[in-house]
């Protein structure tokens, strides 16, 4: 059974929604660790106390140095140290990935992580890969984005889902192909 660290103070409606988000999952029979400070209210579910939090309005890499005992970041250093095996936040994005360079590395060979956006569709999933965390990115970015995105969709989304490549540039302003 996977088990999920979960950033509580993350998200505009937190830590309401969140952790009545983690409920809903719990229920379901995944194993939910939240992270968020004393006294929140968990509905029974375990909490790893963590005092800060890292608004939506900071700078990412700033807050992550700034805020170690932040929830988003405690979150991010349960995934490195194998506590949990994924980690989610409503949060801050450019500070998640400020916390998941920081503790969890890249891959060897991995110029820029990249972020990955499951899509449903009539007919199975598609994966937005790169949605917003590179506004510079350069060809070979976006080549090594579409391989991560390819295999991600195979991987873990299974056979259903469909790859493509859309490119966005000034002297092509929309161009998708299959």
């Amino acid at each position: 059974m996977a088990k999920i660290a979960v950033d509580a103070l993350g998200g505009d409606r937190a830590p309401d929604e969140v952790v009545a988000g983690a409920l809903e999952a719990a229920a379901e029979g995944i194993e939910i660790m939240l992270f968020g400070p004393a006294g929140l209210a968990t509905g029974g579910l375990p909490l790893v106390e963590a005092a800060d939090r890292i608004e939506m309005a900071d700078k990412p890499a700033e807050a992550v140095r700034a805020k170690p005992d932040s929830s988003l970041v405690a979150a991010v250093r349960a995934g490195a140290d194998g506590r949990a095996d994924a980690v989610i936040s409503a949060g801050n994005t450019g500070a998640m990935l400020a916390a998941g360079l920081l503790h969890l590395r890249r891959l060897p060979g991995v110029f820029r992580p990249a972020i990955a956006v499951p899509i449903p569709l009539r007919a199975g999933v598609s994966v937005l890969i790169d949605a917003g965390a590179n506004a510079d990115s350069r060809p070979e970015h976006l080549v090594q984005f579409a391989s991560m995105g390819s295999i991600f969709a195979e991987e873990i989304l299974g056979p259903r889902t469909r790859p493509s490549a859309c490119s966005r540039s000034a002297r092509s302003p929309r161009r998708a192909t299959r």
